[in-house]
């Protein structure tokens, strides 16, 4: 009985989707990002949203809209919360350096990669930390429901929780005992940049994963409309043209290309 309740409760929140026709007889796209974490995605004191998927968002809606007008509203959301939002149709698509993963491939759709991540671990310089055995039997510092989370987890470390990545760097500059935060390398890098007390000497754990944007399940009109416009800006160059604009500026040369600009892939499309 509780398996069939857990099918039902699903096939409601699939039914309640909204469509890429009703998005468009609305005109409103509704799309759930994170609120600090730069250079992809944060909330300015304006209230405005800007980074890189913030713009990236603004292009796949011109291309769901066409010339008609239309309004797109970001909506926060937490690591923990991204599955939900989207089951429960609060949010159109999420594009929330979002892992696609074989597990939640089984309950959400995701569109072709827009990035490629490693795991990472940030530290601080009075530590010591240098290498992945530094870390041995301390504890690490993760964001609930993340791949940083499953990879320590699964390693045998002590994981402290959090929500939010601007939480986790809280954590780590007030919690003694734990010694790194993990997330995608992208992330921790950030926390190097803008604090100079942090360092990220380990930054390539695990196999490399993908960042895609993820749909309510079975939601194909919506989901190939946004594949099409990644296949377009890659054809165009606005992957290169971002990366030299905002990603290498905002890490001062710390990001490697190879995870951004993912022509292997694309060149099957192109």
């Amino acid at each position: 009985m509780k398996k069939i309740l857990v099918f039902l409760m699903f096939m409601l929140g699939f039914l309640s989707a909204n469509s890429l026709n009703e998005i468009k007889s609305s005109k409103i796209l509704r799309v759930g990002v994170f609120e600090a974490q730069p250079p992809f995605s944060q909330i300015k004191e304006n209230g405005e949203f800007k980074g890189f998927e913030v713009d990236l968002a603004k292009e796949i809606a011109k291309k769901i809209f066409g010339g008609n007008s239309g309004t797109i509203e970001f909506k926060p959301v937490l690591a923990s919360d991204r599955l939900k939002v989207l089951q429960n149709n609060e949010i159109d698509f999420l594009i929330a350096t979002f892992t696609i993963t074989d597990e939640r491939s089984k309950v959400i759709d995701f569109s072709n990669p827009y990035f490629a991540v490693n795991i990472g671990v940030v530290t601080r310089k009075d530590d010591g930390i240098k290498t992945f055995a530094d870390l041995k039997g301390k504890t690490i510092i993760a964001e609930h429901g993340t791949t940083g989370e499953v990879y320590f987890r699964n390693q045998g470390f002590n994981i402290l929780g959090c929500d939010g990545a601007a939480n986790c760097y809280k954590m780590l500059k007030n919690t003694p005992d734990a010694v790194g935060y993990a997330s995608d390398n992208t992330i921790v890098l950030t926390y190097a940049v803008i604090d100079k007390s942090l360092e990220v000497n380990i930054n390539s754990l695990g196999a490399s994963d993908f960042l895609g944007i993820g749909v309510q399940k079975g939601n194909k009109e919506l989901l190939n409309i946004i594949n099409d416009e990644l296949i377009q800006l890659s054809k165009e160059g606005y992957f290169k043209k971002l990366f030299d604009s905002q990603i290498n500026t905002f890490y001062h040369g710390l990001a490697d290309k190879k995870y951004f600009l993912l022509d292997d892939i694309y060149k099957f499309f192109l």
